[in-house]
């Protein structure tokens, strides 16, 4: 018997609220149905995070884009629990997840406080209570999506990946022939720099090995991903996966979205200033003296400290796969990272003296700093406001997120991926299509009256900037007003 025949109650706000407090349950709205997902949180290939962030939500846009449609016809329909209960037909208004409900709210006996009637109410003036026109802009996201569908720019080209993989192939060579003749320590450094390079490039394809946008099995693009970024790169595509899935949903949000989580090197909003807690890291980022004493000068140490960024994603993939026992294939994923360090150490023990491998290492690393420049590029300057669980996903993707205009041909230096904002709107379109349906992301966004943000590579550079900038000033001025109010304190 088909699962969606059988009667099941109607559920209104108020009741799901009550369900999520009361028995724990994770419930998540999909086309006006409740989903109970209890069950499944801990099989998700998504990681777990991405489903609290989205409990006594209405997740339909979200789900479809991130799920095919196989997982829609086959998995979800196991979960349903429940209708929403719609009698005046304005369909489902959000709930704030219980994970991204204010942590420091505390009782008088400082117990957290979470009732169903804080899921409810949204006391803050800048979140979005009416939600008309965010339906409106809901119908026009999905006629888009339907309309790139028809377009086949959900489909992948495999000539694509192979006019790459020749590029990957030259950029190895490189590097291996400039360090087997190697005759002069030029020679070694010449090979880290095509090693680098080799790096940058795969970075795009382990993205798409990470998303499921190559064969769109999870198993074999799983696999794709650990020869690449594991054996290859060094950097566990599972704690890429679970992170970057994190940084999809939340985008831009400081309080949980781990890619603008970085003190006490980087803060892109004075909210960093209240030492807030982190849902990713399950921490307060403690805000200190040496956090300001770095972040004032933050858009100077910028570019310095991009070129460290390689050394940071190693260390946080190694503490994932130790912090999460039950991550897929961990143990594959332990065995392929050895053997990245096996051949990479091996490498660097040809080289004549322990100066030249220390420059060896630090220069393949350092090449790939534009790489990180661009991931940050696109984020460290937009919007961190919460506008609440109304805003719909199109929205809230085009608020928190900028693509970069470049020519066609340096299409190849960013992957196609300088195109984030229209990537963040269809995660599963392969990248090479990201140009082309970027024309109809701007026609979109120009009907609903959003705002597509798209600057040129300098233009984009210095908005970040400026950012990083006005926040190291407000370091700076409250400093000032420190000392000034301690003058006046001792006279």
């Amino acid at each position: 018997m088909d699962v969606n025949t059988i009667e099941k109650k109607k559920y209104t706000r108020e009741e799901i609220a009550q369900r999520i407090i009361d028995h724990g349950d994770l419930l998540v709205i999909y086309f006006n149905k409740v989903y109970r997902l209890n069950a499944w949180i801990k099989h998700h290939p998504g990681g777990e995070m991405v489903i609290l962030h989205m409990v006594g939500k209405d997740a339909t846009d979200e789900i479809n884009a991130y799920h095919s449609d196989h997982v829609l016809r086959t998995k979800l329909p196991l979960f349903y629990f429940g209708d929403v209960d719609d009698q005046n037909g304005e369909g489902f208004k959000s709930l704030i997840a219980p994970i991204q409900y204010n942590w420091q709210q505390r009782d008088i006996n400082n117990n957290r406080v979470l009732t169903p009637e804080s899921l409810l109410s949204f006391k803050d003036e800048k979140m979005i209570q009416e939600t008309n026109e965010q339906k409106h802009i809901i119908e026009a996201y999905r006629k888009l999506d339907y309309k790139l569908r028809f377009l086949g720019l959900f489909q992948c080209n495999y000539l694509d990946y192979a006019r790459e993989c020749i590029r990957y192939l030259f950029l190895a060579c490189l590097a291996l022939y400039f360090f087997v003749t190697a005759t002069k320590p030029w020679h070694y450094y010449l090979s880290a720099i095509f090693l680098g390079a080799f790096w940058h490039q795969l970075t795009f394809t382990a993205h798409d090995a990470g998303h499921l946008g190559i064969t769109h099995s999870y198993r074999i693009d799983t696999f794709i991903g650990m020869f690449i970024a594991n054996i290859l790169g060094g950097i566990s595509i599972g704690w890429w996966k679970y992170h970057h899935n994190i940084h999809h949903i939340v985008t831009n949000s400081p309080e949980h979205d781990p890619d603008i989580q970085h003190l006490p090197f980087f803060a892109i909003t004075p909210r960093f200033f209240q030492s807030i807690y982190s849902t990713y890291h399950k921490r307060i980022l403690s805000y200190t003296w040496i956090s300001a004493a770095i972040i004032q000068f933050q858009h100077f140490t910028y570019y310095i400290i991009m070129c460290f960024a390689r050394f940071n994603l190693q260390i946080q993939s190694y503490i994932y796969l130790v912090k999460h026992p039950r991550s897929a294939y961990r143990f594959v994923e332990f065995c392929s990272l050895l053997m990245y360090w096996y051949w990479y150490i091996l490498l660097l023990s040809y080289i004549p003296t322990y100066t030249q491998r220390f420059l060896y290492l630090f220069i393949s690393y350092m090449v790939t700093m534009p790489l990180h420049v661009q991931i940050t590029l696109s984020h460290f300057g937009m919007s961190t406001e919460d506008y609440g669980p109304c805003e719909s996903f199109p929205s809230k993707m085009l608020r928190t997120t900028m693509d970069i205009a470049c020519p066609t041909w340096l299409d190849f230096f960013h992957g196609g991926l300088q195109y984030q904002a229209v990537h963040h709107l269809f995660p599963r379109m392969p990248r090479h299509h990201l140009r082309q349906a970027s024309y109809f992301v701007k026609q979109f966004a120009d009907e609903v009256g959003l705002t597509y943000h798209m600057y040129g590579f300098v233009n984009g550079n210095a908005k970040v900037l400026n950012v990083l900038k006005d926040v190291a000033m407000q370091i700076k001025l409250m400093r000032d007003v420190a000392t000034t109010t301690n003058i006046y304190d001792h006279h």
